[in-house]
This record gives C-alpha cells, structure tokens and sequence, in this order.
C-alpha cells in the first residue's frame, strides 16, 4: 500500500534538482535561500515529502520570533507535485504537530507559489486556514518570456522600445556584471538612498548581503551596476535560478539618461545567454492607482511586456491566541482597522 511521509531533509543536490525538475517559479524555496536566514539566527525546517521511497515534495519553513508572536513562514511553498499537494500538505500539517512546533510556534503561514485557483483556496480553508491581514513575499509576478531579440523588443511599449534602442547606442552608459563581494557597497549606498527618499522599510543589509553571497558562491546570482563616466546610478542584484532570472533588488538615482533601461536589456541578455526561459521582474501594484506606492515601477516593469500571473494569497494557520497580536497589529499597519 502506497503512503506518503514526511522526513527532515538536507539533501541539497536532490532538493535543487526536484525543484529543477518540477519547474520552481520562485527561488525561496531553494535550498540556498533557506541557508541565508539561517546564517541569521533563524530556524529552519526543510521537510521531505516522499510516497513510499519517491520525494514528491519539498518544503522549507522559516521561524521568525519577533516581541507579538513567534511564526513560521514557508515563502513561495510548499513546492509538491500536484496529484499529491493536497494530501502532502495535510501531512506537513501533521508534522508541525506531532513534533512540538505548534507549541513552540504561534501560528504558520503559507506563501504558496500556485497559480491562482479557487480549489486551493476552498482547500486552505477546508484545514483551518485564513487570509492572511498581509503577505509574507509577493502574491503575484510580472514575467518576460525570452525570445529572439526583435520579438523581446516588439513587445515592449514604444516609450520602453525607444528608450532602450536609444540606451545601446550610447557606450558611455556603462553596465558592469559582478560577483565581487566588494562590489555590494556600491549597491547598498545606492538603497540606502531610496529607501530614505521613497519612506519605505528595507532589507536588511546583512539580508542582501548574505543573498549576494551565498548565491554568488553557486554562480546563481550576479550584480549589475550602472554607471556614467564612473559614477553609479543604478544597480541591481538578480537571482538566476531553474529557468528564470528574478529582478529581486534593485535601486537608482534619479537620472535622465535611459541607464535603467540598459540595465534591464543587459539582464535580458544574460538571461538568454544563461539558456533561461523567463525573465522574471518579481511582483507589480494589485491596482494601478497613482497614489500607490509601486506605480511607478509596475509602469516601468509592464513596459517591457510580459504578463502577470496571480498565486494563491497568503494562508495563516493559527496555533495560539498571541497570533491575533499580530493579526491586530497588521490590520492596524494596513490601515484595515
């Protein structure tokens, strides 16, 4: 008789390839993702999810104690085939119990990286699960299919097209691709100032940092850096992972010179040449509406073409009272209260 179970496991080579295989359309799940938090003092989980001896799922959890409540997160996950995803992740489930952690945690949250379906969200709630008052990573992608470069450009709006034909033919807007770890300074200083201009809460620099770093060491991550007769405007660090490339952070200095619209050809290129199928500009404004905070930058990234695709919102599964502190807390920060 078939059954399926759950193991600890740290296979790193099988857990990158099964997701290789299944086509992952994220990176947080990947076994390097799971590395960088841990290097921060943060538990993690990675489970197996194997049907007699066959992994048919993996899933990495991430435990975040913070002063309202303690959690754990799986962003972008479970990642399960999708005959056994409803019976895996009851199981997932059982584990948390069986083993302590709905003691230890105060709640679970699911950031699943499924294409939107009404039977996933009917299923979530069937276990107990809720909306989520926010979400842990983005619930939806702006994607760029990779083509020939004619057809890449076509798609793109005639502003968007204009701008980067105009950008490659100025050799002083110079585009750098690094690993160099020394590099990241030039980054930083370059985030530091958007994120004090624009009013919004950071990564953390040992966050990026540590991204940089440990998915670098797998040649999976490059940083692109802008600059014009030797000084930086712009940059951005890209994971490359199974068949995507992933914008995932980025900074500029206000500039007139299309130097962004370089960088982002430049990405798309690498992209090709690494023999990836999709360009991925990481998630864009629910609405457009001007007074939205990413309006800008969903206006810059559609521009290229591509299309959106919605996941599944975010699912807390609660384990204690002190969850709704948090609960209370995000409602109020959202402004839903």
């Amino acid at each position: 008789m078939e059954r399926i179970e759950i193991k600890i496991f740290e296979n790193k080579n099988l857990w990158n390839k099964f997701l290789d295989d299944e086509g992952y359309i994220s990176f947080l799940q990947d076994f390097e993702y799971g590395e960088i938090e841990k290097n921060l003092g943060r538990e993690v989980i990675r489970l197996g999810i194997f049907r007699d001896s066959d992994l048919i799922g993996v899933c990495q959890m991430i435990g975040y104690k913070r002063k309202l409540s303690y959690g754990l997160v799986i962003h972008h996950g479970p990642v399960i085939k999708k005959d056994f995803f409803k019976e895996g992740f009851k199981k997932v489930l059982e584990f948390l119990e069986k083993n302590g952690f709905k003691k230890k945690y105060h709640f679970l949250r699911v950031n699943p990286a499924l294409i939107y379906e009404e039977d996933y969200i009917s299923f979530f709630k069937s276990l107990g699960g809720k909306l989520a008052p926010t979400y842990a990573v983005s619930e939806n992608f702006w994607i760029k299919e990779i083509k020939s470069d004619e057809e890449m450009l076509n798609e793109m709006d005639k502003t968007h097209k204009k701008l980067v034909i105009e950008s490659l033919k100025k050799p002083y807007l110079e585009i750098e691709k690094t690993e160099n770890l020394d590099k990241f300074d030039i980054f930083w200083s370059l985030y530091e100032d958007l994120y004090l201009r624009k009013k919004f809460k950071p990564y953390s620099r040992e966050f990026i940092l540590e991204e940089f770093k440990l998915f670098s060491k797998e040649g999976k991550a490059l940083l692109f850096l802008g600059k014009i007769e030797n000084k930086y405007f712009s940059s951005a660090l890209v994971i490359f992972s199974h068949q995507s490339s992933f914008y995932h952070h980025a900074a500029s200095l206000p500039i007139k010179e299309p130097l962004n619209y370089k960088i982002q050809w430049e990405i798309i290129q690498e992209t090709k040449r690494r023999n990836l199928k999709y360009y991925n500009f990481w998630g864009i404004a629910r609405k457009e509406e001007k007074k939205h905070p990413w309006y800008g930058l969903t206006l810059f990234k559609k521009g290229f073409g591509g299309k959106r695709i919605d996941l599944l919102p975010t699912f807390d599964f609660i384990f204690s009272k002190r969850y709704y502190l948090l609960w209370l807390y995000e409602k109020i920060k959202r402004g839903k209260l």
